[in-house]
């Protein structure tokens, strides 16, 4: 009770007033925007006397799936209140650049909030910004007041949106309490991983990674733990890798419960997960994984984030294995949790 009682407070129990938030300075205008998604273009001057919250999101960045939602319980609260909350879609992989490829996201996570289409960065530059996800709160008058990076801290989040508010007089309905994630992040030991040359610092295969090229890779006798390898012909782009051979696999001892992979794919495509060499017990299916019978497969329609283990908080080392039957799906960034 006194850690729910010091978050509706704030930090080290200093109540968060009108007084205690900062100016951060003028909302920026929306400009240069790709397209809108459940909305015409929305303007500062439109939104003028709303207070609003931006939310900088990505569609296969696990942090921001994980916030969505709380943004649409505060969105379903408040609105009659006042408030705007504006989803802005700063893409962090090529695929999602497509208008198509987002909605589709927007209609998988139930997001009935406008949602501006960033795809140059020029709101994400304008707010000067460097993270997904990343909350910018803004009062009636259009200015910033407080800012959150990141998942978590959702009641003092809520707190400062009833704060900005009810500074007009506003009566709000009654706040309840906000529910934290549940993944304790101290036991994972297994780093956020790109495929990607761009972003690569932990392949381990022995032979020498060649740039936007076939080429065959190859595992250890010993795997090292946090060290993903290749088998088979693989090719690495800058965003991503892809099998260039039937059964190619990658390979990956992991410290985690829950293993995130953000995939595409050229139409419909399967692979198969295993861990330590064999398929995966009903108990450690991710959600986007299922049991054919005799293997664990994850299908991959289109292009975002598919969870493929979860042990329901169980942590230890585990080896996976990925096989991929036949090329055709790019693999870009593995999350854990």
């Amino acid at each position: 009770m006194r850690r729910l009682l010091d978050k509706l407070l704030g930090v080290g129990g200093a109540r968060i007033t009108p007084e205690s938030l900062n100016d951060e300075g003028e909302m920026p205008e929306f400009r240069d925007v790709s397209d809108w998604i459940n909305t015409v273009p929305l303007t500062r001057e439109a939104l003028a006397g709303k207070v609003v919250l931006v939310d900088f999101w990505t569609m296969s960045c696990v942090n921001c799936i994980r916030t969505l939602p709380h943004l649409a319980a505060w969105y379903e609260k408040y609105r009659d209140a006042g408030l705007v909350i504006v989803g802005v879609h700063t893409p962090e992989f090529g695929f999602e650049h497509e208008r198509a490829v987002v909605e589709a996201a927007v209609r998988r996570f139930g997001i009935t909030y406008p949602v501006a289409l960033d795809n140059g960065y020029a709101m994400w530059n304008a707010y000067r910004n460097h993270y997904w996800p990343a909350h910018y709160f803004i009062d009636r008058r259009g200015r910033i007041r407080y800012h959150h990076f990141g998942e978590g801290d959702y009641a003092h989040s809520e707190t400062v949106l009833r704060v900005l508010l009810s500074e007009d007089g506003t009566v709000l309905p009654e706040m309840t309490a906000a529910e934290e994630t549940e993944i304790d992040f101290s036991k994972v030991g297994t780093p956020e991983t790109y495929l990607g040359y761009e972003r690569l610092e932990y392949l381990g295969s022995p032979e020498p990674m060649k740039m936007d090229a076939v080429s065959h890779y190859s595992t250890v006798r010993e795997p090292a733990s946090g060290v993903f390898y290749l088998d088979g012909d693989w090719e690495i782009s800058r965003e991503w890798a892809a099998p260039r051979s039937e059964n190619a696999a990658l390979l990956f001892k992991i410290s985690a419960s829950r293993v995130n992979l953000v995939l595409d794919a050229d139409g419909p495509k399967r692979f198969r997960v295993e861990l330590d060499g064999e398929a995966l017990l009903d108990s450690e299916l991710g959600a986007d994984a299922k049991d054919d019978g005799e293997n664990t497969i994850v299908e991959v329609n289109a292009g975002g984030m598919y969870e493929i283990v979860d042990t329901r908080g169980k942590y230890g080392e585990r080896e996976m294995k990925l096989t991929f039957a036949e090329p055709g799906i790019r693999l870009y960034a593995f999350t854990f949790g």
